[in-house]
């Protein structure tokens, strides 16, 4: 155990199987000593695949830096065993069905109430109430329901599942959140926490911004139009190698692309200064000018060519590419690891980055109940609670304050997680170079994704480039706990707001930075949207089938909101470790953290990159087929692109569906009452089970399938979700008032708490709507001096009026 990670001493207890294991990993990358508990004969997820040789690839990627122990809860002496245990652990991490933990005497709401200390973190498809409650879930059916689906393919094709366990892996850093969240609740209060995370609600959450976009603009585009996952502003566009990946958003985007095509003359007509008009042309005019540019250039000697000229472009690479790029060699982003005496593979290190230093991976997956000979897994320790007197209905994070430079989505989203959670987030920005999410929404700063992601917050204008401004920035920074920026590598220390001028006004504050590229090796000044993160990390090049042209792109905001919230768990982590002592010794405080939002790519995809450096050459697209059961796709319902995941991991759930198909002639034949025959004819059972799902809408099909034990989801769009009726029971959907915008619509939380109030959510600032008031407040100027800065532009205060709270 290192005792330098912020989360040392912390004693979890990891039960999830196959969903949600990434939960325990974090812990354990940030200290945490984590111990896997696993049934006799394994925990399940040691025999999925990917495979080298016996060893399960998906396994040793979540479960790296973990002990491992067997105890049997079938056995009643098992359950003692697991009491015993749960008597000295502040974490539980479980992914049973709900209510088979009750059958056994083992009642979570119960538990946390016997045991104060502890924190149980359930992890499950649905969440333990509603409708869906009791309904298979794979993790291609949760990314049908959470809307992620819809934003891949082209409507020529079926929708394209995305490559690994996406859903099951941003579950489990969902996870990580929620129960570091509700353990410093427990800390303040010594009251135990129940916490009931839900995968389709995480994911959902995770998509993008259009659920706000939607409410605010009378309805959703035509189904038709809308699964398109490149389209005219993130275009995969082919070159002499491969395929790059442009990105042309903003005017001055656009305009720079203009002048690499040499000024065509077909372009310069105004309409295409505006997104409206390139979209519009594009397939007829655009599309062939870049086919033309890029034909006969290198994928990154084109990107590193645009991104001189600061457009964002980036290379899509295969995972070969990945695994030997100067870029993730550069920064370390794989590591060896031992698999079996004698194998060595390369697997992603992990997602932190602390004062320049690697925290991930540190020692290989554990073999099964290499922990059971050991002894006492923990020393007995004090678990008196006497001492915390935290009133339960205060915030977790009440008492915190977080400045937030942060533009677009991957920054905000860390501040608005806290702020959700009590902590006094104050967006720290200039009306000289307004967020491009502000920029969206015209003269206001308004826009619906602008305050889907600053939420809750308030907002402090200062104009960066004025030295008196910069200097009451920095004693603004004095009273912060946590500084958020994922603006372009350089920027804050060209304001003096490096980090060097941060831990030198506060040297306990925490920075998070996040950067397309990280802020060293030869890519770093790459910039880009989450269209250029997935190309560069591997991701667009696996999220496609085998057999087309050109990869099939998905248009989902990825990484954006799951660097959010890797940012959060990182963040709270060591605002946690301020507060603990580990071996005797205090944890440092002032620290750096950075993640890479390339890398978050290669981290989520680790099973399928060691695959690749253990046996090069053999791994692709998939589309819609898995190793992990056949059928296994997306069928076709009536109406007009209206699908449904379908996907059978036994031979039981395929009679299941034959079953409920009324047992067709064609499924019957014993050729298929085996995985490996239905697999070798898998097009024809597809064609199958297509014209049976054909005649049926989306939901019937769902229903019928999970009535009978069989995993299927509907692909849900976005305009789908408020009437949803799993999401009505549990509610999701929120709605605020949001002046500039109005009546919107925002995403729940991905987690409930037995303990922790619900998130605190508020409408977004106006930029500088409490620059007055902070000024004042909390830097102690006078009103003249308030007013001398407003007035020589230093500061700015937004002269809307101010909301009402």
């Amino acid at each position: 155990m290192n005792a330098a990670l912020p989360l040392s001493g912390l004693r979890v207890l990891d039960s999830a199987d196959e969903k949600g294991e990434l939960c325990g990993r974090l812990l354990a990358d940030l200290g945490a000593d984590v111990v896997r508990v696993e049934p006799p004969g394994g925990a399940g997820s040691r025999r999925l695949p990917p495979f080298h040789s016996d060893t399960s690839l998906y396994f040793a990627v979540r479960n790296t830096n973990k002990r491992s122990i067997v105890v049997d809860l079938d056995d009643q002496d098992g359950r003692e065993q697991l009491l015993g245990l749960l008597s000295e652990a502040d974490v539980w991490i479980e992914s049973n069905r709900p209510g088979s933990l009750a059958a056994m005497g083992l009642e979570p709401a119960e538990l946390v109430e016997r045991f104060s200390g502890l924190v149980i973190t359930s992890i499950t498809d649905f969440g333990a109430t509603g409708p869906y409650r009791d309904f298979e879930g794979t993790d291609a059916v949760l990314t049908a329901l959470s809307w992620m689906l819809f934003k891949a393919g082209v409507p020529d094709r079926p929708p394209v599942l995305p490559p690994g366990a996406l859903a099951y892996d941003i579950a489990g850093i969902t996870a990580a959140f929620a129960t570091l969240t509700a353990h410093r609740h427990q800390q303040r209060t010594g009251r135990g926490q129940w916490v009931d995370l839900s995968v389709m609600e995480s994911v959902a959450q995770t998509t993008d911004w259009a659920l706000a976009g939607q409410s605010t603009t009378g309805g959703p585009p035509p189904q038709s139009e809308i699964r398109d996952g490149a389209g005219p502003l993130y275009p995969i566009v082919p070159c002499a190698d491969g395929w790059v990946r442009p990105s042309v958003v903003t005017v001055a985007e656009w305009r720079k692309m203009r002048a690499w095509l040499g000024e065509p003359a077909q372009v310069q007509d105004e309409r295409y200064d505006t997104t409206g008009g390139r979209i519009v042309d594009y397939h007829d005019v655009i599309r062939p000018l870049y086919e033309e540019h890029f034909r006969d250039r290198k994928m990154i000697e084109a990107s590193e060519d645009g991104q001189q000229r600061r457009i964002p472009i980036t290379p899509l690479l295969r995972p070969a590419d990945v695994l030997t790029a100067p870029q993730y060699e550069s920064l370390g982003s794989f590591a060896e690891i031992e698999l079996e005496p004698g194998v060595t593979g390369r697997v992603a290190s992990g997602f932190f980055l602390v004062d320049g230093e690697r925290v991930g991976v540190r020692q290989p997956p554990p073999p099964i109940g290499a922990a059971d000979d050991d002894g006492p897994l923990w020393e007995p320790r004090d678990r008196t609670t006497a001492t915390r007197s935290g009133d339960p209905a205060d915030a977790p994070y009440a008492g915190l304050r977080v400045l937030d430079f942060g533009i677009a989505g991957a920054g905000p989203e860390v501040a608005r997680l806290l702020a959700e959670y009590g902590a006094d987030v104050i967006r720290v920005e200039s009306p000289q170079r307004p967020d491009l999410f502000r920029q969206l929404g015209g003269p206001s700063g308004i826009s619906a994704v602008f305050a889907s992601s600053s939420r809750s917050k308030r907002s402090f204008g200062a104009n960066f480039t004025d030295p008196e401004a910069v200097r009451l920035v920095l004693e603004l920074v004095k009273t912060a706990d946590l500084v958020v920026e994922n603006l372009p590598p350089g920027t804050m220390d060209r304001w003096g707001l490096g980090w060097g001028a941060i831990h030198a006004a506060n040297p306990d504050a925490v920075l998070f930075s996040s950067q397309t590229m990280g802020t060293t090796g030869p890519w770093k000044d790459w910039r880009g949207y989450g269209a250029n993160t997935q190309p560069v990390g591997g991701l667009t090049y696996l999220w496609s089938f085998p057999d087309s042209d050109e990869p099939v792109a998905s248009n989902v905001a990825f990484p954006d909101h799951v660097v959010g919230r890797l940012g959060a768990v990182a963040a709270a982590a060591y605002l946690i470790g301020r507060e603990r002592t580990a071996a005797g010794t205090a944890v440092d405080t002032g620290k750096h953290i950075e993640i890479v939002q390339a890398e978050v790519c290669l981290n989520v995809l680790a099973d399928l990159f060691l695959e690749e450096s253990l046996a090069p050459g053999t791994v692709g697209p998939r589309g819609n087929r898995s190793d992990r059961g056949a059928p296994w796709g997306v069928y076709q319902c009536s109406g007009d692109q209206h699908w449904c995941v379908i996907t059978c991991r036994s031979d039981d759930e395929w009679r299941s569906l034959v079953e409920c198909m009324g047992s067709p002639a064609w499924a019957t034949d014993p050729a298929l009452t085996t995985e490996a025959g239905r697999r070798a004819r898998h097009d024809e059972v597809d064609d199958g089970i297509t014209g049976w799902t054909s005649e049926r809408t989306d939901t019937e099909v769902m229903h019928a399938l999970q009535a009978a034990g069989v995993p299927a989801g509907r692909m849900m769009y976005v305009s789908e979700q408020p009437s949803d009726p799993h999401l009505r029971d549990r509610g999701y959907i929120s709605q605020i008032e949001q002046p500039g915008l109005g009546p919107m619509l925002l995403d729940g939380p991905g987690f409930r708490s037995s303990g922790i109030p619900g998130p605190i959510t508020t409408a977004a600032p106006y930029l500088g709507e409490h620059t007055r008031d902070i000024a004042a407040s909390d830097l102690h100027l006078s009103a003249e001096d308030i007013a001398r800065l407003t007035h020589s532009g230093a500061l700015h205060q937004n002269p809307q009026p101010t909301k009402e709270a």
